[in-house]
């Protein structure tokens, strides 16, 4: 069972004056991690340092050499919250070429280079991977379901996971992860996998509403999401196109 943070956790926190908001949330993710190893005996994770200056809408961070940062959920009571909500899907004739096409009719295009110029000469960003590229549908910004759907058959890679990831997901224990959404403000999101009988999916979800509001995703919109390593924390990026 996930244990919840307290203010005992908190304890042996040294505030800076100068951090920000993200900083805060970088914390609480580390502090988190703690507790997790733990609770486990395991050795906790290397410290995370980061600080935060800012330059308009560009954000600078500094980390130590961190591993990704993980949170164990019971996939078992993701699924059974929104049993209620999830209805099978329809089998569907098949599609002709054409009409897949028709689905996304923009080519993959290159990171923005206004993102690109945060990832990776703010941030320190690099190992930038196109995921997936798709429309928005319904179930993407029905506020019940809240989540990203990111299906196998439209990925484009598997190599953003590195093996330790990958074995995290297929044990079915959901990863906490740091998105960057289209208007360029980052959030912390879990990252999970789903098997639903022949079909697999990962899924970006509990804080996916938000992004969904303050970005006006809509259905039919085209999004991509991008990718990359600050270190060795794995992170996202989402564009609108």
């Amino acid at each position: 069972m996930m244990e919840l943070l307290s203010r005992d956790d908190f304890k042996d926190t040294k505030i800076d004056p100068n951090w920000g908001p993200f900083d805060y949330l970088l914390h609480v993710v580390h502090v988190d991690q703690q507790k997790f190893q733990k609770s486990h005996n395991a050795p906790p994770p290397p410290e995370i340092l980061c600080k935060q200056y800012h330059t308009g809408f560009k954000l600078r961070f500094k980390f130590n050499n961190s591993v990704g940062l993980k949170r164990k959920r019971n996939l078992k009571a993701v699924e059974e919250e929104d049993d209620g909500d999830w209805v099978a899907p329809k089998l569907k004739p098949k599609r002709s070429k054409k009409q897949e096409k028709s689905v996304c009719p923009i080519p993959p295009s290159d990171l923005p280079p206004k993102f690109r110029q945060l990832i990776v000469e703010e941030m320190g960003g690099r190992d930038l991977v196109l995921v997936i590229q798709k429309t928005i549908f319904f179930s993407d910004i029905n506020p019940t379901a809240s989540r990203f759907s990111i299906p196998f058959s439209q990925v484009k890679t598997h190599d953003f996971l590195n093996e330790a990831e990958a074995k995290e997901l297929d044990d079915k224990n959901p990863m906490q992860v740091w998105l960057l959404d289209p208007s360029m403000k980052g959030t912390s999101i879990t990252l999970n996998k789903w098997v639903m009988g022949s079909s697999s999916l990962y899924v970006l979800t509990n804080t996916w509403n938000p992004i969904v509001k303050n970005n006006q995703l809509k259905k039919g919109d085209t999004v991509q999401l991008w990718s990359f390593r600050m270190n060795s924390l794995l992170c996202f990026a989402l564009l609108k196109l």
